[in-house]
């Protein structure tokens, strides 16, 4: 269960401060001189959409864990971080690529619009672009009972929109000046490290 909600943990967070997550929030805000409270509550509304159509499908996934679980006892032993190990590879060779797969606002396309077309542009994209790195760990939390699939999803909930309402209220001081174009270009080799990291954790690791 520690291991678990460990990865759960990490993953959301990663989430959250990749910049995909926030700097578009942050760039459309300056652009329409959105009040510091506008920008953050558009953020609110726009992470909320995108946490709710990742734990929508995360749901799914759990519901198909917690069956599996009745005949396979080993699933979070073996198919979890083997799971883990091939979407990091798969990150890492995007990254290769010069592949960007983390983009979920283009900030160009939406800017200039009514506020009302922006914030449901803002959230529908966001809603349609759940993260599949984190539904491992509801299928894995599905295996060990609803208890598990709960505490992964409120875990990923909070620490996501925590962690980027946090990161647009710092982008809006300035920290966009310190030029997170590093961690734009190099979103994939961050998410396949990570992910193959949680993976070798899962493997060798027991919390």
């Amino acid at each position: 269960m520690n291991e678990l909600l460990v990865g759960a943990l990490v993953l959301s967070l990663l989430h959250a401060l990749i910049p995909s997550h926030w700097l578009p929030f942050v760039t459309i805000g300056k652009a329409e001189q959105w009040t510091e409270s506008r920008t953050l509550g558009v953020t609110a509304l726009a992470g909320l959409a995108h946490t709710v159509s990742t734990t929508l499908l995360g749901l799914l996934v759990g519901t198909a864990g917690y069956q599996l679980s009745e005949n396979y006892h080993d699933l979070t032993e073996r198919v979890i971080p083997a799971v883990l190990l091939m979407l990091g590879l798969w990150y890492l060779m995007q990254h290769l690529r010069h592949g960007h797969h983390h983009t979920h606002i283009d900030a160009s396309q939406v800017r200039g619009k009514s506020f009302t077309t922006l914030l449901l542009s803002l959230c529908l994209g966001m809603f349609l672009s759940p993260c599949i790195e984190v539904e491992t760990y509801f299928l894995s939390a599905g295996a060990m009972g609803w208890r598990a699939l709960g505490m992964v999803a409120l875990l990923y909930n909070v620490i996501t929109l925590l962690g980027m309402l946090g990161m647009v209220w710092l982008g809006s001081r300035g920290l966009k000046r310190l030029n997170p174009h590093w961690f734009e270009h190099n979103e994939n080799l961050i998410t396949g490290l990570t992910l193959t990291g949680l993976a070798i954790l899962n493997f060798f690791v027991e919390f």
